[in-house]
């Protein structure tokens, strides 16, 4: 058996001059190639790795969606009122000053002061302004009727 002591190879920067000829040679790459190729493996196994499986569910056919609830819209039912019946005349409606620089927006209406009773003498209500509950509707102003020698208040309303 014969034992041969070859020269210690010299490396040129951190690799064995002759693995890096003979991987030259025999695969077409460079050192830098190799570099390259070895970066992508690498990245392409780190890709691999923090991917995991991916899993695609069918989208599930949702149900339908409950109606909405009915909603029943209705005028709040007013008190059946009295009648006050009033053998005296109101008194004339007093005169009010409509300041029309205090009007809180265009879409408000002057709703005029009118007399009521309250049972024992008539009270004034002063005017004031008011919006209407919906478009295109009109105050009807409350009103005091002679109906067989007995007055009679009619309520205003918006129409």
């Amino acid at each position: 058996m014969k034992i041969e002591f070859l020269p210690a190879p010299v490396r040129l920067n951190g690799m064995n001059p002759t693995l890096s000829t003979s991987l030259s040679v025999e695969s077409g790459l460079s050192r830098r190639g190799w570099i390259a190729v070895g970066r992508w493996l690498g990245l392409s196994a780190a890709l691999a790795a923090v991917s995991g499986c991916v899993v695609v569910e069918k989208p599930r056919r949702a149900a339908a969606p409950p109606p909405p609830p009915t909603v029943v819209v209705a005028a709040p039912a007013r008190a059946p009122q009295a009648l006050i019946v009033i053998r005296e005349a109101p008194p004339p409606p007093r005169r009010e000053v409509i300041v029309e620089r205090e009007r809180p927006s265009a879409a408000h209406v002057w709703i005029a002061g009118h007399w009521r009773h309250d049972g024992r003498v008539y009270v004034w209500v002063a005017g004031h302004w008011d919006r209407p509950p919906r478009a295109r509707v009109g105050w009807v102003e409350p009103r005091w009727e002679k109906r067989d020698g007995i007055y009679v208040f009619i309520e205003g309303v918006w129409r």
